[in-house]
């Protein structure tokens, strides 16, 4: 049983990434063609969508339905994903699947843990590491035949579904919803899977028609923020604001080193960034209750300066302490999501991920609108950094627009920390 908990928490804490690569694995063998886009695409539009999509159905009642009916979607999918033909309709499945699968699961564990039935306290540091294994071995069998990482997968999520059935359920009978369909969330819904659309296919493929649809998305966002943050409680605020640090520096980090030929650091970065996020975890509960807990606010801040360094160290550093600090902070969060009465019963986990893809796509139109915008400024070209990207042809003159975009990355997220910092830590630090 113990077993089948860690392999659960490294499913959930790789569901986007695992698929992820898988794809775009298939992606670089198949010679980066739009044809071979295609699952990347529709499996990181579904998983991001699918969170805004189940809002519409109403007020979540029964977590565990939701987990089983997205475990076995993920495993329909995968297996569909075995067939070379249907690899895009797979892809699709499998991030219906994979949406929801990580707040369901947590949702679960939290009310086992408020009945005091979950015995598992150390499953998810041990799951952290099993995920590392699994992704390593993963890459390493998908190098050599891509259905043997497939394959991982699938079994990752039989176990997965083994874990399901053995496990009761909390809320017998009771359905996975409640509450009549609702329209403003659909309309969010559309707004979400048009900004993912946009910028996830137009960095896999560089096609300059979709620069319309990710600029006028981007648009809409820096219209929108301002009235976000009016009405938002700081606890969601933040986890926006970290989940888009820690992905803009990610997707920089694709950009910036596949461009300038340094693929050896694109791996240190992501090995760096799964260390903060453990490490950051380990630093929250030693600060927690100290009086000096709130400087790993700042601290993400002067990690995002850092990272402004014109060296691919220098950037390496400044992502590790960001997202450390970032890390940090998400724990600190969580409490909040939790005591607010605002959210009903069953449904924290689920807003917080509502928030977390939020930011998550956020970062992704940011940065590839500032992309197209910088590289036209210096080249009077706006896709030389994305077809370099999706081509795999790096080009060493394009240095500048990549360290422009940087900058004006790291100030836009700066000017939010501090509003942010500004009008909300107060709250934070009163409720601590």
């Amino acid at each position: 049983m113990n077993f089948l908990v860690i392999n659960m928490e490294a499913l959930t804490l790789g569901s986007i990434v695992l698929p992820n690569v898988l794809f775009m694995l298939y992606f670089i063998q198949q010679g980066r063609t739009a044809a071979a886009a295609l699952p990347v695409i529709f499996f990181y539009v579904m998983a991001k969508t699918v969170p805004y999509a189940i809002r519409s159905f109403g007020r979540v009642a029964n977590p565990y339905r939701i987990l089983a009916a997205s475990s076995g979607v993920a495993l329909i999918g995968a297996g569909l994903a075995l067939f070379n033909p249907l690899l895009p309709e797979g892809a699709t499945l499998l991030g219906l699947g994979m949406g929801c699968l990580k707040p369901a699961y947590q949702q679960v564990k939290d009310e086992y843990r408020r009945q005091g039935t979950w015995h598992h306290p150390k499953a998810a540091l041990t799951g952290i590491f099993y995920l590392l294994f699994v992704l390593g071995l993963g890459m390493a069998l998908g190098h050599r035949n891509l259905a043997a990482f497939l394959g991982e997968l699938i079994l990752l999520l039989v176990l997965g579904i083994v874990l399901v059935v053995k496990l009761p359920a909390p809320w017998p009978g009771a359905a996975a919803f409640t509450g009549p369909f609702r329209w403003r969330p659909a309309i969010a819904t559309l707004l979400v899977f048009g900004m993912a659309l946009g910028a996830r296919g137009l960095k896999q493929t560089g096609s300059l028609p979709l620069a319309d649809l990710t600029l006028g998305m981007w648009l809409v966002l820096l219209l929108g923020f301002g009235r976000l943050q009016r009405r938002l409680k700081s606890s969601r605020l933040w986890t926006f604001w970290t989940s888009a640090v820690t992905s803009f520096l990610l997707i920089y980090s694709l950009f910036y080193f596949d461009t300038l030929d340094q693929v050896p650091q694109l791996f240190i970065a992501y090995g760096l960034f799964i260390l903060a996020t453990i490490g950051g975890l380990l630093l929250a509960s030693r600060l927690r209750g100290k009086p000096h807990w709130w400087i790993t606010f700042p601290g993400a801040v002067v990690g995002l300066f850092i990272s402004l360094v014109p060296t691919s160290w220098g950037y390496l550093i400044g992502l590790f302490i960001a997202s450390l600090c970032c890390s940090t902070i998400n724990a600190f969060i969580w409490p909040f999501y939790r005591k607010d009465t605002l959210i009903p019963p069953l449904n924290n986990r689920f807003v917080r991920q509502d928030f977390s893809v939020l930011g998550s796509i956020a970062a992704q139109v940011t940065l590839i609108s500032l992309l197209v915008i910088t590289n036209f400024l210096f080249n009077n070209h706006g896709g030389q950094v994305l077809r370099a990207y999706y081509a795999h042809l790096p080009n060493l003159s394009l240095g500048e627009p990549l360290w422009l975009t940087r900058l004006t990355g790291v100030a836009l997220l700066t000017l939010i920390a501090l509003v942010l910092i500004e009008r909300n830590l107060p709250d934070i630090e009163d409720n601590e």
